[in-house]
């Protein structure tokens, strides 16, 4: 395997395949070690004991697992020992990688409903935290059963992951494995990106609305100046944690876009694009750093040494308007 080209349909040399794994592994490495400490920062900083912290470690935690499952990739690089240990190995990078994939998704999805749920309706939806790390963790492990009950996993382009083709590179679909791909992480993956544009994109606009209402109501009602900054103050506050919680969702969607598009043109086109293929690499191994650097952020604007604080409840007198800041 260490010289021989990759042939046929795959049209990716071994050079190629080197340099899309360098590609996705060196970033993931980094991005591994930024998650671990943005996890320890957390946890030596008293912070879990917050659940809003905790749903930012929750994101980071998904990070991590995506991140290390890319990194693992490396462990095939050049790989020229015994084939039937190389299957094996690919076999376990691709479980691994389909594991952490969906686990980072439904993280993501479960944080766009909890912001949703808080910004629209202001429930605070603490009480279903169970739920929601029990099912990021199975719901994502039976997912990837599926293809290892299939025997899907294998070769996918220039790493391991369910196999696009026969016999692990041959001219050969395997559609059988191109329907799993977008069954099991694509299409969901499409769906709740979908969603998530549309529930942010209706975050915005009703903070804001809620704020420009807001404003006009204070100034009807001439409130004392000093009333308004006490409770202004609060809803500052609010937004504060609020906001870098919103930037997991955007950015996850962000990066997965160049992931998706890379496997839609795959599937459709007879020819392969490496740039598209590299790029799908990188952003995928990044998605760990941009969410330990927001991680980082949170706790940079939140955490007070001696007064921790916690999401501020909103004024009663104004819960017809949002009790958003108002706008000036």
């Amino acid at each position: 395997m260490d010289n021989q080209p990759l042939v046929n349909k795959c049209n990716i040399s071994v050079d190629q395949r080197d340099a899309i794994l360098y590609a996705m592994g060196i970033p993931a490495i980094f991005s591994t070690v930024l998650c671990i400490v943005a996890i320890l920062a957390v946890v030596l900083l008293g912070l879990s004991k917050l659940f809003i912290y905790r749903l930012t470690m929750y994101q980071v935690l998904g990070s991590l697992c995506q991140s290390f499952s890319m990194a693992f990739q490396l462990s095939l690089f050049r790989y020229s020992g015994d084939l039937l240990y190389y299957r094996v190995i690919c076999r376990a990078a691709a479980f691994l990688l389909q594991y952490s994939l969906f686990m980072k998704l439904m993280f993501t999805v479960w944080l766009t409903i909890h912001l949703f749920s808080y910004v629209i309706f202001f429930k605070n939806l603490k009480s279903l935290e169970w739920i929601y790390l029990s099912s990021s963790l199975l719901v994502p492990f039976l997912i990837a059963c599926i293809p290892l009950i299939t025997h899907s996993y294998g070769i996918a382009g220039a790493w391991c992951y369910i196999r696009s083709w026969k016999d692990d590179c041959s001219g050969d679909d395997y559609k059988e494995g191109i329907a799993e791909q977008f069954a099991l992480y694509y299409v969901p993956t499409c769906v709740f990106l979908t969603i998530s544009v549309i529930a942010v994109v209706i975050m915005v606009v009703v903070m804001v609305q809620r704020a420009c209402v807001r404003s006009r109501v204070l100034k009807e009602e001439n409130q004392p100046l000093t009333h308004a900054q006490k409770d202004q103050k609060v809803n500052v506050e609010a937004l504060k944690q609020l906001l870098p919680l919103l930037a997991y969702p955007i950015i996850y969607f962000t990066l997965v876009t160049l992931g998706v598009t890379n496997r839609t043109y795959m599937a459709v086109s007879s020819s392969k694009s490496i740039a598209l293929i590299q790029a799908h690499a990188v952003t995928g191994s990044l998605i760990g750093t941009f969410s330990s650097l927001v991680l980082f952020v949170h706790i940079c604007i939140m955490w007070k040494p001696k007064k921790q604080t916690k999401i501020p409840k909103i004024d009663s007198r104004f819960v017809t308007y949002g009790g958003m800041t108002p706008c000036t």
